[in-house]
């Protein structure tokens, strides 16, 4: 199953490093905002040469906050062993855009 929507980078640093295979790997944990005070944590993954090159383009760009097009696939859920116990959803990046921050007159709008 796949899934595309649009998330919000969170204030985790973005991790950038080497699979066990050799390959780049880029790991990125955002928030889906259901609601108005809901939202949900996804940590996902993108490895290969696209992973490097958009971590090479945006990484500046990849602050708390930014939002983010992204295509997913392969989600599940994971239960953290942690008190109060809570779920993050877990999926592979298929394709991922930046958007484009707001300007200052939208943003009084």
């Amino acid at each position: 199953m796949r899934h595309t929507g649009t998330v919000f980078l969170s204030r985790t640093p973005p991790q950038a490093s080497p699979a066990a295979c050799g390959a780049f790997q880029l790991q990125l944990l955002v928030y889906d905002r259901i609601g108005s005070h809901h939202t949900e944590p996804w940590r996902v993954t993108w490895s290969g040469h696209s992973a490097k090159r958009f971590w090479t383009e945006y990484q500046q760009a990849l602050v708390p906050g930014a939002a983010m097009v992204i295509e997913l696939e392969r989600a599940r859920v994971h239960t953290l062993n942690c008190r109060p116990p809570r779920s993050e959803v877990h999926a592979s990046i298929v394709s991922c855009a930046m958007v484009p921050p707001r300007s200052k007159e939208a943003a009084r709008a």
